[in-house]
């Protein structure tokens, strides 16, 4: 009798079994399938415009019950801006324009950005943007000030002390953060050409240099970090692209 169970419940255990199976082969088909359809739409869609293949996807996405969990997962492995904003959590850049477009494209929070469109480092003081970065007391300060001071004058002399002043300020209220001043960063020929004071960029970064060393920050060039190909139609700002070798350059400089 008992022999006669044990062998009745194989057969179940054994029947069970072979039903998981079979269903599991059945899903394992089904999820073929959808990537298979997922494929050919894929093809379908290349010379299709734009927004129809991002509403076309979205479509599959609902039909199949993909979450978009899965599409969040992939941009966490491949997106960088990421883990800039992480690096860059407890600095602060400053600056013009340039600056502003860091956190302008999403690079970095706009909690580690104090810049404005046409700064200058006077206009900076003046208008409090020092004071500011003093009160969020961060680890690292990297001051970008400069293009459009040289636009206005073609002697650093009244750039050069007032920087040393600001640097000044900033060690006194700040003796724990590390100062960084950044080169003033090129720009293209037709830009000089329509703006001939830029033309002394090179100069001027050479006396900025000089300061740092007699401050004892550091002094990070950022001259090679520009491509022709990076620059937009007026010679002077750039892109996304640039604006990441250039953060790129001070994680390296500043050992984050």
């Amino acid at each position: 009798m008992k022999r006669g169970l044990i062998v009745i419940g194989f057969l179940v255990a054994g029947f069970t079994i072979t039903v998981l199976i079979n269903s599991l082969n059945k899903q394992d088909d089904v999820e073929n399938q959808q990537v298979a359809q997922g494929v050919e739409v894929i093809k379908q869609l290349e010379s299709q415009d734009v927004v129809e293949v991002q509403e076309k996807i979205e479509s599959i996405k609902a039909q199949n019950g993909i979450s978009e969990q899965v599409s969040s997962a992939t941009t966490d492995e491949t997106s960088e801006p990421a883990d800039y904003k992480k690096i860059f959590s407890s600095s602060v850049i400053a600056g013009d324009s340039r600056a502003e477009g860091i956190s302008g494209y999403g690079v970095l929070n706009q909690s580690s950005v104090v810049a404005q469109k046409g700064r200058s480092l006077s206009t900076a003081v003046q208008n409090g943007d020092i004071d500011t970065v003093i009160r969020m007391y961060p680890k690292n300060v990297f001051l970008t000030y400069g293009i459009n001071d040289a636009v206005g004058t073609s002697s650093s002399d009244a750039f050069i002390k007032l920087y040393g002043e600001v640097i000044d300020k900033l060690k006194s209220k700040l003796p724990n953060t590390n100062i960084y001043v950044c080169s003033i960063m090129p720009v293209t020929s037709n830009a000089s050409n329509r703006q001939p004071n830029l033309r002394n960029i090179a100069q001027w970064n050479q006396d900025l240099k000089s300061l740092c060393e007699e401050k004892g920050v550091t002094y990070i060039d950022a001259s090679g970090v520009i491509a022709p190909s990076d620059y937009a139609q007026d010679g002077i700002h750039f892109g996304v692209n640039c604006i990441k070798k250039w953060l790129d350059l001070f994680i390296q400089q500043a050992n984050l």
